[in-house]
């Protein structure tokens, strides 16, 4: 039995990023479901979690989420994300 279901456009960005130790293919999705967090998936890993511009400064636990084991690599991936995520949000009011 379906509790809840909605549909909506949504603006999704693929991206590759190139490290010295690995390459990372990368979705990010925006939705207003999310309250203004991003959806992230690492293709390689299959692995993905909602992030907002605070969780991805995190480096260590952003890294873990997503399967990113090289510290270095992590640290990247986060500045990327950073430049490219929203900085400001208004949630939904319920």
């Amino acid at each position: 039995m379906i509790s809840h279901e909605s549909y909506e456009e949504s603006r999704s960005r693929f991206v590759t990023l190139v490290t010295d130790h690995s390459q990372y293919d990368l979705v990010i999705s925006y939705s207003s479901h999310f309250l203004g967090k991003a959806l992230i998936l690492h293709i390689q890993t299959n692995l993905f979690d909602i992030f907002d511009l605070h969780d991805v400064r995190d480096h260590a636990t952003f890294g873990a989420k997503l399967g990113i084991a090289n510290c270095e690599d992590a640290e990247l991936v986060s500045d990327y994300l950073e430049d490219v995520m929203p900085m400001i949000y208004t949630p939904t009011q319920y």
